[in-house]
């Protein structure tokens, strides 16, 4: 059983790695080729949903503005996914609860403040407060749902959660 319990916590800690290295790779990106991933998603969708570039504008909506929500949702989404996959390994560990949100929380800032900076330095890429402050948000709201739906759990199982 301790043999099955290590092997998916090391998939665990591989699958929070592998997750963390797309989020740097795409923060690492030119600027460009960065656009060009956004537009391409954003046309993809639209052909989806049977919506074309001039029907967006039509309405009032331009390109740009719709690329921008596009690109501050992925922010949001990535540290989201982060934060559910590093919530699973922390969870595990033998802290108390106050010391492991603490260290969600840490990271869950560290990691933005990191990325952030490393894109200063990436050619037509720039450095944003606000980016941050969604990608922290993502992060908090993937631990809350994992906190809340643990809790839900251990209250459907009859076993005590407040303070343990």
């Amino acid at each position: 059983m301790k043999i099955l319990l290590k092997r998916k916590t090391i998939v665990k800690i591989l699958l929070c790695v592998v997750w963390l290295g797309v989020i740097f790779y795409n923060g690492t990106r030119p600027g460009e080729t960065s656009q060009k991933t956004s537009r391409g998603l954003i046309e993809f969708a639209g052909g989806v949903m049977n919506i074309s570039p001039a029907t967006i504008q039509k309405v009032g909506v331009k390109f740009n503005d719709v690329n921008y929500y596009v690109r501050k949702n992925a922010h949001f989404f990535q540290y989201f996914v982060f934060s559910i996959l590093l919530c699973s390994i922390v969870m595990q560990s033998k802290l108390q609860r106050s010391n492991k949100i603490w260290m969600l929380l840490f990271l869950l800032l560290l990691f933005p403040v990191i990325d952030e900076f490393i894109q200063k330095y990436i050619p037509s890429r720039t450095s944003d407060v606000l980016d941050i402050v969604i990608d922290f948000s993502g992060g908090v709201l993937g631990m809350l749902i994992v906190g809340v739906r643990r809790h839900v759990t251990h209250m459907k199982k009859g076993k005590r959660t407040i303070g343990s």
